[in-house]
């Protein structure tokens, strides 16, 4: 024996944790420190805030951009053959206007913030760039409104850029206290997020340690006294079978000494367990106004309900955001690209609350009150050839568009007619 053995100071070999048993105190340690995290760090790892955002991010770059012109009549038409129809496609040689306005939208809800990089280059044409919240950047402003410059540091290569501002486009929200930035909704979700982390770490805890019969084992109170080591024996055996992943979990033990079990283990439904996850989601949800429904919860949905509440998607809830982009392209993008002042860009929002095509057939054809679609037109939408003479609109015999003197002249021709028939009528009585 040696001298730290003989005095007993000798420390017990250290054993490597299990995963489980590391969880909760992780969980745990996160749930105080959740002031401390960081936005994206949140957005990793909360699963509801990551679904609402992603859910407004797919949903608005869902929506095709297209380009028109303003005729000198009022109208409009579509542009398909300029540059500026290709950069509805392809913001730039690297990325999808796809992803440019998810990326955008993803950037606004998380840090209410989004900038672009507009140049109009000598060899790639036209391009928009954006730039993460999250990189090095800075802005100089001429005051408290107009902005000079942004600072950004290069994320390959680390050298600082001073970019003017007649290349950026910037938006942000709302803060009481500056003209200059807006304020992340994450920090009024700070502690419905706790909320999540402190059940996380309560349930890792009784996963971990918590029998899988979850209760409380009584002995007689004429049962023989345990000593230490009795006692540590029953323990050790009872955990390393019928707690945690033991050989004997979900097994029915064999107890001794007349001990008696007693079941203490709360049900999932008086730990509110799922009313606390819906109102979690239910709460991140209703911070960035998106319907409850859409993003999966479903108690109150039905056909009518989400029918509707689909189509008012795109009108209150997205629709601001929709506006904000628009407006992003058509006041700030275009103009630094030089595009003409007679062409704009536009969300095509019929294509996402257009009824099916058996509604809008009826519609249009009481609307019409004819055919309004000619053989070919339907040959086409079901991937037919054209045919020979397929490009008339059929018209049934009992249609007819006369001109607006036709009523009244057929009017006059019943009524001669009438008083012909009365006197030939009259003839034939005498």
């Amino acid at each position: 024996m040696g001298m730290l053995d003989y005095f007993g100071l000798r420390r017990a070999p250290l054993r490597a944790p299990e995963p489980d048993e590391l969880a909760a105190p992780i969980f745990a340690g996160i749930a105080r420190d959740i002031d401390k995290m960081s936005v994206e760090q949140l957005w990793r790892e909360q699963p509801h805030l990551r679904t609402v955002c992603d859910f407004i991010a797919r949903s608005v770059a869902s929506v095709n951009l297209h380009a028109y012109r303003h005729d000198t009549d009022g109208g409009r038409e579509r542009v398909r053959d300029e540059p500026v129809a290709r950069l509805m496609k392809k913001a730039s040689p690297s990325m999808l206007t796809y992803d440019l306005i998810y990326r955008s939208l993803m950037d606004l809800s998380l840090y209410d913030e989004f900038i672009w990089i507009v140049e109009n280059h000598p060899d790639e044409g036209y391009r928009i760039s954006p730039i993460s919240p999250t990189w090095q950047v800075s802005f100089r402003w001429h005051d408290a409104w107009t902005m000079r410059s942004m600072v950004m540091a290069d994320p390959s290569t680390g050298e600082h850029l001073e970019i003017p501002a007649r290349k950026i486009v910037r938006l942000h929200g709302y803060d009481p206290f500056t003209m200059k930035t807006g304020s992340s909704p994450v920090e009024a979700l700070k502690d419905t997020l706790r909320e999540q982390l402190e059940g996380a770490a309560y349930r890792s805890q009784l996963w971990k340690s918590g029998a899988r019969l979850g209760g409380v084992i009584t002995r007689p109170k004429d049962a023989p006294k345990w000593d230490n080591a009795a006692r540590k024996r029953f323990k050790g055996s009872w955990q390393s079978q019928y707690t945690g992943r033991g050989s004997g979990a979900g097994g029915t033990p064999v107890l001794e000494d007349g001990m008696d079990f007693k079941p203490a283990h709360l049900k999932a439904q008086d730990e509110q367990v799922v009313d606390m996850t819906k109102l979690s989601l239910q709460t991140v949800a209703s911070v960035y106004h998106v319907n409850p429904t859409q993003v999966g919860l479903l108690d109150n949905a039905n056909y009518s309900n989400v029918r509707e509440f689909r189509r008012s998607l795109y009108g209150d809830s997205l629709g601001p955001q929709i506006k904000r982009i628009e407006d992003a392209l058509n006041q700030w993008a275009l103009p630094i690209l030089g595009v003409d002042d007679d062409i704009y860009v536009e969300f095509n929002l019929e294509e996402k609350l257009r009824a099916s095509f058996e509604e809008k057939a009826a519609v249009t054809s009481t609307a019409v009150g004819a055919p309004w679609m000619t053989v070919n037109e339907a040959r086409g939408m079901n991937n037919l050839p054209h045919l020979d003479g397929g490009d008339q609109l059929a018209r049934p015999l009992n249609t007819a568009f006369g001109a607006p003197g036709d009523d009244t002249e057929d009017t006059e021709d019943t009524d001669d007619t009438d008083d012909q028939d009365d006197e030939e009528s009259g003839g034939e009585g005498q």
